[in-house]
């Protein structure tokens, strides 16, 4: 998997228009429908702390682990800034090892679309396994494979005085992946630096996905379309899942 080096530069200027308390008031209303009161949180692919510092702000004990030591180290800067305790790791979601389980483990904002192979989802989910308690929780999201396939090839540019991004998007049938090829110019003094990164997310269906937690002994207990409580619509750009470690 990818480390993403350079995007961890610009990465809160190409999400800076989501919005992230949002996503923990949701993540936060699943748990209630479950009457489950997390102390402990596993921030999955966490980036640069977008999902891990609202937590933190909210009394969670939270670690976030990302496979980019630059998205960890940007992701530090600003819980230092803010005057959060966040325990940070750099680690694949694949092979990770805690020193101690947690309550509740998440993966939001498409982190397990970027897994390329259907074995990398039950290794992940594993993972997931031995490090939560008995009886903890995992929350996650997955964009669809209909919003995947709808994304028709697309250049989209982005010109700010401080930067210029360009992006090409196309999507693989054969292997249900989406691309997308970022060029980005970033204004450093007098000059830009230049750099090309390719990210690819891979679509899942329902199906596998209850059946990989099943093979990860995790029992499967809601999906639902994203930041509702309906049932999921293969039309939908996003579904969110519940499990359990029984």
């Amino acid at each position: 998997m990818p480390c993403y080096a350079n995007l961890a530069l610009i990465y809160d200027l190409l999400v800076s228009g989501v919005d992230y308390e949002g996503w923990i008031d949701y993540l936060e209303e699943i748990l209630r429908r479950f009457n489950y009161r997390p102390c402990t949180v596993l921030d999955l692919a966490c980036g640069t702390g977008n999902t891990t510092l609202p937590l933190a702000r909210r009394g969670y004990h939270v670690t976030g682990l990302d496979l980019s030591p630059s998205m960890i180290t940007v992701a530090s800067k600003k819980a230092i800034e803010q005057k959060l305790k966040v325990n940070f790791i750099t680690a694949d979601m694949r092979s990770f090892e805690l020193k101690k389980p947690v309550d509740l483990v998440i993966c939001f904002h498409d982190g397990l679309n970027y897994l390329a192979d259907y074995k990398d989802m039950e290794k992940t989910f594993r993972q997931v396994r031995k490090n939560l308690v008995d009886g903890g929780m995992f929350v996650f999201d997955l964009n669809t494979i209909q919003w995947l396939a709808g994304s028709t090839p697309d250049v989209t540019v982005i010109d700010e005085p401080e930067y210029t991004l360009i992006w090409r998007s196309r999507y693989y049938p054969a292997n249900i992946s989406w691309e997308i090829e970022l060029t980005a110019f970033i204004r450093k003094g007098e000059y830009y630096h230049k750099f090309t990164e390719q990210h690819r997310e891979y679509g899942y269906t329902a199906d596998q996905v209850r059946q990989a937690l099943k093979t990860a002994e995790l029992k499967y207990l809601a999906s639902y379309d994203a930041f509702s409580f309906n049932p999921v619509q293969p039309h939908s750009r996003r579904h969110f899942y519940v499990a359990q470690r029984s």
